[in-house]
């Protein structure tokens, strides 16, 4: 990703007397420093220097680009261009935000816990009204640890993990038990009498094939969703316990999207085939980072999204823009249409459901937003820095989120946050 986007931003500066024919420049002012001016889904764009100018390039096409104008304090904003001229001039102030919270520090809104020197904060989880952050020391694998925490990020018990275990994430899976995932094996995270254990390991691969496609149990049905052709085709379908048998609930074809994408792969390999070989070296993109770029600029798949609450079933359609409501009979409730803040092709589709208070959440630049389910209305409620976080859990009406980052000497901070809704 970084390398991407230094291709972008540094990169093809440098050559531009070259080929300034094939970029368009997108410059401007935004009236203030320090504005984050990012290429929509995605990680990739540029900052705006102290008199709020700003300078990015992007290759000439007819694709509309997503530009998400943020910073604490102000709304964000988002701008659409297709970068088809040689020079795109944008020139507009911010505006206030009505909804800002506090950066740092502490107050009854937010609350921000940072990591012990040398230990950085990779994932997390909420589980049995506790917080459990997963730690490594330093970059490598060699020292990790589970931290137990209660909502308010106070201090309750330390897990060891053992050398052997070399730990990527903690979940909460279908079965709602916390699992430590390692490389190899599986670790159920365990309350024995005041303290915590990593008990009864499993072989990763066949944790995987059970459990994977199973997204929540009912008394009736366990529903499934499988992914296919790299997320663009998707099925949502249910197994009876008893009759077991598989019922096809929904379908979402976004195919044309992917074949956009590798038509996009193929243009930019016979693109830079025409180069001259000194430009290709120092990081250009290979037509597989392009694809990358491109399938989360503009063809990123929907994330259609199936949830329960209570046996009644909610099916975020975000390639039709709805919400369907169901009984487990498969009647239909209620339907209404998506409202997003935009009206633009960019939105993320993610949702985030509070488990403890049955509400929806999705987020679109780093304005929360609180779904209405029942007329598809989007509200934003708080600020989240949702372009740094590494994930985002929303519980009791309160989000978490642990954000790390590194400068240029690759030392890494990293710090769990806690926000009110």
């Amino acid at each position: 990703m970084k390398k991407l986007l230094l291709t972008i931003t540094l990169i093809l500066c440098g050559m531009m007397s070259f080929a300034q024919s094939d970029y368009s420049v997108i410059k401007g002012n935004v009236a203030e420093k320090n504005v984050n001016i990012t290429i929509i889904n995605t990680s990739f764009g540029v900052s705006s220097d102290d008199n709020g100018d700003f300078i990015m390039m992007l290759p000439k096409m007819e694709n509309k680009v997503g530009l998400l104008f943020s910073c604490i304090g102000y709304e964000d904003t988002l701008v659409s261009v297709i970068p088809n001229r040689d020079t795109i001039n944008l020139n507009f102030k911010l505006k206030e935000t009505s909804y800002m919270l506090d950066a740092v520090g502490i107050n009854a809104d937010k609350i921000i816990m940072k990591s012990e020197p040398n230990y950085v904060m990779f994932d997390f989880e909420i589980y049995d009204d506790k917080v459990f952050i997963l730690q490594r020391k330093g970059n490598t694998l060699k020292e990790c640890r589970i931290l137990v925490q209660d909502l308010w990020l106070d201090p309750i018990d330390t897990i060891s993990i053992p050398n052997h275990i070399k730990p990527e994430e903690i979940i909460v899976d279908c079965t709602e038990s916390c699992q430590l995932i390692g490389a190899d094996s599986v670790y159920q995270v365990v309350k024995m009498n005041s303290s915590y254990e990593l008990m009864f390991p499993a072989e990763k691969e066949r944790y995987n094939k059970v459990l994977k496609d199973i997204i929540f149990f009912t008394d009736k049905y366990i529903y499934f969703n499988k992914l296919k052709i790299d997320g663009y085709y998707s099925e949502f379908f249910r197994i009876g316990k008893e009759t077991k048998e598989k019922e096809m609930m929904f379908i979402c074809n976004d195919i044309e999207s992917y074949h956009n994408i590798k038509k996009e792969e193929k243009w930019h390999q016979a693109y830079i085939e025409q180069l001259p070989k000194s430009w290709c070296g120092g990081g250009f993109p290979s037509a597989e980072e392009w694809g990358v770029f491109v399938k989360h600029t503009w063809y990123h798949t929907k994330d259609n999204h199936l949830d329960v609450i209570d046996d009644t079933l909610y099916y975020f359609d975000h390639f039709n823009g709805k919400i369907l409501i169901y009984d487990e009979g498969m009647n239909l409730l209620n339907k209404c249409e998506i409202t997003y803040p935009t009206k633009e092709d960019f939105w993320q589709h993610k949702i985030y459901k509070d488990k403890a208070f049955g509400k929806f959440y999705t987020i679109f630049g780093s304005a929360v937003n609180e779904i209405d389910v029942n007329t598809g209305k989007t509200s934003a409620v708080a600020n989240a820095n949702q372009w740094l976080t590494e994930k985002i859990i929303i519980y009791k009406g309160t989000l978490y989120s642990v954000t790390k980052n590194s400068n240029t000497l690759k030392e890494f901070k990293s710090y769990i946050e806690r926000i009110e809704l």
